[in-house]
């Protein structure tokens, strides 16, 4: 009977201990972990990231994003990776309170510091550390708090970006279909051609009914009427209906990069155009009619071109 008494008494004390544990942890979380409250992405119209690497900073005007303060225009998508951690921050646990930061990326010569304001007013203010071994949180830290907290999600890499690599590479764009004529200019020739709709060729012999529901045959023509290769022309719109440059080339304006070599109109709802201008220091440089600045193309986007431009231009 003692024995089952003391069984009792031990099971009661380890409850007893189990809850007032239970209750312990409850309080220190309510108690530890800050309470983010969530800002409008719409509202965010600067944001500020600094590194051991350099600062960057980019502001939103008339509903874009720009890169100060030569006002580049921005990446979008890049940006809103940045403003969803930014405006939905949520703080999921206390990692440390010891005011060790090495261990989390989170010393002076690794962190990151993101701060984003709406106008001039200071709305969110964060440091970043490395991603935590569970990949769905990161390590981060709060101004003036020495704690180190786990936010939802692993986000550090969308901040790990130069101003370089915020740039928009977007240098030309436009639906294929819209394009209804094409003309290349190089060597002081041109190459025009058209988009013409024809009936759809019958069997040899034999005669096409005009009722025949038959889709119309899409073709392209030269100024002497003679049919272009399509499949070329269809490769042409597509490399360039939705083209990203390399990079940009800082030290030269489009005035400076002289008359081009190889000019590509194309006719669609207006005109849009690609030019290809002299090498300088193994680099090529380019310029569009969607874009203010000189830039460079991937050589594989650079050779195909000249590929299409070749073949579509042998007649001449």
């Amino acid at each position: 009977m003692k024995g089952k008494k003391e069984y009792i008494v031990l099971f009661i004390l380890i409850a007893a201990l189990a809850g007032y544990l239970y209750l312990q942890r409850t309080d220190r979380v309510n108690y530890e972990i800050p309470q983010i409250v969530a800002v409008d992405a719409g509202a965010i119209t600067g944001i500020q990231i600094a590194s051991r690497d350099g600062k960057v900073s980019l502001s939103k005007k008339d509903g874009s994003w720009y890169i100060e303060p030569m006002g580049y225009p921005a990446d979008i998508a890049k940006v809103g990776r940045m403003l969803e951690p930014i405006t939905n921050f949520t703080l999921t646990d206390l990692v440390s309170e010891s005011g060790s930061f090495e261990r989390y990326s989170l010393g002076e010569a690794d962190r990151i510091t993101v701060k984003a304001y709406a106008g001039t007013e200071l709305r969110r203010s964060f440091d970043l550390g490395k991603a935590a071994p569970t990949q769905q949180h990161t390590f981060v830290t709060l101004p003036d708090d020495n704690r180190v907290f786990h936010a939802m999600g692993s986000f550090r890499r969308d901040f790990e970006l130069a101003a370089a690599d915020l740039r928009d590479m977007q240098v030309l764009s436009f639906p294929k279909d819209e394009i209804t004529g094409v003309r290349i200019s190089a060597q002081g020739k041109e190459t025009i051609l058209t988009r013409t709709e024809v009936e759809p060729a019958g069997e040899e012999g034999e005669s096409v009914d005009k009722d025949d529901a038959s889709p119309r045959r899409i073709v392209w023509k030269d100024a002497a009427g003679v049919e272009a290769d399509k499949p070329e022309v269809d490769a042409l719109l597509s490399g360039l209906s939705d083209l990203d440059c390399e990079g940009y080339l800082e030290d030269l304006t489009r005035e400076q990069a002289g008359d081009p070599e190889l000019t590509i109109t194309l006719t669609g709802a207006r005109d849009y155009t690609l030019s290809l201008h002299s090498a300088r220091d193994a680099k090529t440089p380019a310029t569009s009619s969607a874009n203010d600045y000189v830039f460079v193309l991937p050589g594989y986007r650079q050779e195909n071109i000249a590929k299409s431009v070749e073949k579509l231009t042998a007649r001449e």
